[in-house]
């Protein structure tokens, strides 16, 4: 006698194959979110470099906007940070970061890129969308660019501070946002001279 063989029962294999693909989709959407999550906050820090190295370089540039040590100089005063957090405040918008949790400090530097003086320290303001100066008097007119003081230069630094908050919604499940912190330190140079 002959045994009969049994052809699988094609409705079985389509329902196994739906549990299975819905065991998955959780874990593979899980993935894709982070993915998405780490990808933004990772050009959130990406932004926060590049703010803080353009805010280094204008204060670089800058200096003690010419007044050669002349203290107080309201005029150096009224041009040189402002000038600084403005460069950061474009660039940080020009990539679409939030303002309301970032920090600014401008401040002089000492060998190892640390604060050595005062730091002027910057906070959004929601009322009027711009930085307001929180404390510090480190003053931009006694900043040396080399052209004063024996020919000595001090560095300038730049610290850009932000908390980012998730976009997707996973990362808040883990914490309240992820601190980050861009530095960048420049020398101050002399006003630039066109050469005969």
């Amino acid at each position: 006698m002959m045994k009969r063989t049994r052809k699988p029962d094609a409705r079985g294999q389509r329902g196994q194959s739906i549990a299975e693909f819905a065991l998955i989709l959780p874990i593979l959407a899980t993935i894709l979110v982070a993915i998405l999550e780490f990808g933004m906050a990772f050009d959130a820090d990406l932004a926060l470099e590049a703010a803080s190295r353009e805010g280094a370089r204008v204060g670089a540039s800058l200096g003690n906007d010419g007044t050669q040590g002349i203290c107080p100089n309201a005029t150096a005063e009224a041009v040189v940070d402002p000038g600084i957090v403005k460069t950061i405040k474009s660039s940080l918008i020009g990539a679409g970061v939030d303002m309301t949790s970032v920090k600014i400090w401008i401040f002089g530097a000492d060998a190892s890129g640390n604060p050595a003086t005062d730091i002027n320290k910057y906070s959004w303001n929601i009322g009027t969308s711009t930085f307001d100066k929180l404390s510090g008097n480190f003053t931009a007119c006694g900043r040396h660019d080399g052209t004063f003081g024996g020919g000595v230069y001090d560095d300038i630094g730049v610290q850009v501070q932000y908390t980012y908050t998730s976009k997707t919604g996973l990362l808040a499940m883990f914490t309240g946002g992820l601190p980050m912190t861009a530095r960048a330190v420049m020398p101050i140079g002399p006003p630039w001279q066109l050469l005969p």
